[in-house]
């Protein structure tokens, strides 16, 4: 039934790049190359009447890093949707260029590259019958932008996909006045929700989402509840504590239904002063209003369970004037 090692398939660079299916487990999966996506609609552990969902990771990102276990690992329990991760943890190394020199002339690159071919890879499965309304991408930081260069290159080809979740995506190269790549946005899917927790740092610091969550938002470089406030060793569990609440936050929100809901506001300042004068508020993860737009805002816990419930709509600081 499943192929655990797959035949990888070789880009222009000699790297390796694969799709995989998982039906139940981590462990056990259907593997086959981005440039040949229709093992996928052919195989029988492919639900066609359950959405799917595509997710990846970012710079230096792994198969089996904690964000990419956390997210397959609730996908799979729930056993509504199908799980479809796209690996391309070879060409989102930094390798021996170090990690500036590494991101910048080949991971973020390559998430370009990458994302025009999940685009591709898309439409193939599109035309063997696969709705793209269904189709659910998902990435963090670098992963999300190359999430959106898979919209983006379906939506220049007349096709486009439901809806894309950026997970903290990454700021560096992608806005500021080094900005040289596209970031993703609102037009890269029907409906984009994005979740900012490293603002201004690893993460993006613009609101560029059909929707943009800002969990315990207070102005650029917020801190996230819980994670260190003094500089770390870079690229660290603790350095990237901030960056990695965005998919914690979702998977929470994700599993528990309700449990981490935003409130809209026009800024930050606008919600810290007076939160109560919006009635407008919605739920992060899956049961998102997709017709939703602008920024919202919410306070977590420092620890799981993160979410707060009605009382994650006030802030858990004040503004002073």
């Amino acid at each position: 039934m499943f192929d655990y090692a797959g035949p990888d398939t070789e880009d222009d660079c000699g790297n390796k790049i694969n799709i995989q299916l998982h039906p139940m487990s981590l462990t056990e999966y259907l593997v086959t190359p981005l440039d040949n996506p229709l093992p996928i609609a052919q195989s029988s552990c492919l639900d066609r009447t359950r959405p799917t969902v595509v997710y990846t990771f970012g710079y230096n990102g792994r198969v089996n890093g904690p964000a990419t276990t956390a997210v397959l690992t609730a996908y799979i329990a729930k056993r509504k949707r199908n799980v479809i991760l796209l690996d391309w943890e070879e060409e989102a190394k930094s390798g021996l260029l170090g990690l500036e020199l590494g991101y910048a002339v080949s991971a973020a690159p390559n998430a370009k590259k990458i994302g025009y071919g999940l685009g591709k890879a898309l439409l193939t499965l599109s035309d063997a019958g696969i709705n793209l309304n269904s189709i659910h991408l998902m990435g963090h930081s670098l992963g999300a932008h190359l999430m959106g260069y898979a919209g983006t290159w379906l939506r220049e080809r007349g096709r486009v996909v439901s809806r894309i979740t950026g997970l903290d995506p990454a700021r560096a190269l992608f806005e500021g006045k080094f900005a040289f790549f596209k970031q993703l946005d609102r037009t890269c899917a029907l409906f984009v929700d994005i979740i900012h927790t490293d603002p201004g740092n690893y993460g993006s610091n613009k609101s560029t989402g059909s929707v943009d969550i800002w969990p315990n938002y207070y102005g650029p470089k917020s801190k996230q509840p819980g994670c260190p406030r003094t500089p770390q060793v870079t690229f660290s569990r603790a350095d990237l504590c901030d960056h990695d609440r965005s998919w914690q936050y979702f998977i929470e929100a994700m599993l528990s239904g309700t449990n981490i809901s935003a409130i809209y506001a026009d800024n930050y300042r606008d919600w810290m002063k007076d939160y109560s004068r919006s009635n407008s508020t919605i739920y992060m993860g899956d049961l998102i209003n997709t017709r939703a737009r602008g920024n919202f805002f919410c306070s977590t816990n420092s620890h799981p369970p993160f979410g707060k419930g009605s009382e994650g709509l006030k802030p858990d600081f004040v503004i002073i004037s």
